[in-house]
């Protein structure tokens, strides 16, 4: 990844922190970039730890990761994340609801977080990029948006290819 003199913040959400754990090497080289920092709810430590030996460890087994390597793994995407308590953004909980509540429950917090702090949501779930973008009550990012966001393109060219991947008439 190319240096950026501004760093990039951005709400995680467990779909991106899912795929950083089954080795996608595009989600590895954002996560461990310096010009990044990663916010995530707790709610999403929760979610990693309920599907950790169903989603994760069985990949990773079958990868021929051991399970110490596995660990520090783990430990190493932890210290990276600022992992932030329901009671810091509870206020914009019931707002987050009501958006969540057109495509799917489980991202409020997501929604909730970066409502609060006024930052995208990096995530792989196209419903929730497509209503962002439609409704403007914040921003959710793909992969390839975060990417290039990290290479310094501007987040106005970026939310101009965003839209065009999204928005067009194919696939509304």
């Amino acid at each position: 990844m190319e240096k950026r003199s501004e760093r990039v913040l951005l709400v995680v959400d467990s779909n991106i922190l899912f795929s950083y754990f089954v080795f996608s090497k595009k989600i590895e080289n954002i996560i461990l970039s310096s010009n990044v920092v990663l916010y995530t709810p707790d709610w999403a430590i929760y979610e990693l730890n309920k599907y950790f030996s169903d989603r994760i460890a069985k990949r990773v087994e079958k990868k021929g990761i051991s399970k110490e390597e596995l660990e520090l793994i783990v430990l190493d995407v932890m210290q990276r994340l600022i992992v932030v308590p329901k009671a810091l953004y509870i206020d914009k909980w019931e707002e987050a609801v009501r958006i969540a509540g057109q495509f799917d429950e489980k991202d409020t917090p997501f929604i909730a977080l970066a409502i609060k702090m006024g930052i995208p949501i990096w995530t792989g779930d196209k419903k929730m990029i497509i209503y962002g973008l439609k409704s403007g009550k914040y921003l959710a990012l793909d992969t390839q948006a975060v990417k290039e966001l990290v290479r310094g393109k501007s987040l106005e060219d970026v939310l101009k290819d965003l839209k065009k991947r999204y928005l067009t008439s194919h696939n509304k």
